[in-house]
């Protein structure tokens, strides 16, 4: 099986141009050898981002550009980027990530098998600036693994969120409709997890991606934070009919915890980018089953001034940083 044909990055792209080249040049360290190919999916609407994709596809043919004839959002592009894509399988990669040089190395072995629908690669969680690490890995697996879908969806999907770790097989996307999914922030998730029903998933252990979740200033969503976090029950209650109920009621578990949504810290965090205030406290904790006493610790949290809790997360961070080792990323 052709190396260039079984496997294509493809990244859903907005208006980040600094981090997207960089995160080209490290898919290119990692799979330039191996031909892999990378679509880079315009969503941007406008020429933010032209002097750069004219710069990469003059540094690789490797390189594939779609622009978008309008915003398709968050939900859509990344179903695009699938769909574009004409390799077997399609491995998603944030606009602001990096691939570690090795990651394709092991990869490629297990998706030639055409073995499994779908591929979850480990990553590790770093800081905004990319200088070090907040933990080892997202899932805390020592050696790879295949599980079946039920229970990759009831205690590892979460971590699936984040769109690197997900390498899908084609064939099993494609007769699948994101329409019950869209605008939950997890469609692609939602998409995945129907095309794999029955199925089983290989888990890579070793993390292959750095994802950038230090600080909210991270994430491109989190002005609309109250939707993403009711978005994963939304999705789940579209997969109740394939999964059951319980199943979606132990993945929504498992998500809020690893969000830590429900807890002082989580608030403390909402407070200190200021998406957590007066106006805001009924719509972003109410989608849960938040007790009386933890809505009326938020409300207290919310008329306080938002400076004390980012000094809080910056003293959080910095000792992080000390704890753990720095990347040394090349610029």
């Amino acid at each position: 099986m052709n190396e260039s044909t079984v496997l294509g990055i493809s990244i859903p792209t907005y208006k980040r141009p600094e981090d997207l080249r960089k995160c080209v040049h490290s898919c290119l360290q990692a799979g330039e050898a191996h031909g892999i190919s990378i679509t880079l999916i315009d969503d941007a609407g406008d020429d933010t981002n032209a002097a750069l994709f004219a710069e990469l596809q003059a540094r690789s043919p490797l390189i594939k550009l779609h622009r978008n004839p309008q915003n398709l959002g968050i939900d859509r592009n990344i179903q695009r980027a699938v769909d574009v894509c004409d390799c077997d399988y399609v491995w998603l990669l944030g606009e602001d990530d990096r691939m570690k040089p090795e990651a394709l190395s092991e990869l490629l072995e297990i998706v030639t098998q055409d073995a499994y629908p779908f591929v979850y690669a480990n990553y590790t969680p770093v800081d905004n600036n990319l200088q070090f690490q907040i933990r080892d890995r997202s899932l805390p697996l020592e050696q790879d693994q295949v599980v079946d879908a039920d229970r990759f969806y009831r205690e590892y999907a979460w971590s699936m969120g984040f769109i690197g770790a997900c390498i899908i097989r084609r064939k099993d996307w494609d007769p699948h409709p994101a329409e019950p999914f869209l605008d939950s922030y997890f469609a692609h998730v939602g998409r995945i997890m129907s095309a794999i029903h029955g199925q089983s998933v290989y888990m890579i252990a070793t993390p292959r991606v750095l994802n950038r979740c230090g600080t909210p200033e991270a994430f491109s969503w989190t002005g609309d934070a109250a939707a993403v976090f009711r978005g994963w029950r939304r999705m789940c209650e579209q997969l109740n009919e394939l999964y059951g109920e319980e199943a979606g009621k132990e993945s929504l578990s498992n998500f809020e915890r690893a969000h830590g949504i429900g807890s002082l810290k989580f608030l403390g965090y909402l407070r200190a980018d200021g998406v957590l205030n007066p106006d805001s406290v009924q719509e972003l904790l109410t989608f849960g089953e938040s007790s009386e006493g933890y809505l009326r610790c938020a409300r207290w949290i919310a008329r306080l001034p938002a400076f004390p809790w980012r000094w809080l997360r910056s003293l959080q961070m910095g000792l992080r940083q000390l704890r753990s080792p720095s990347l040394d990323l090349p610029q």
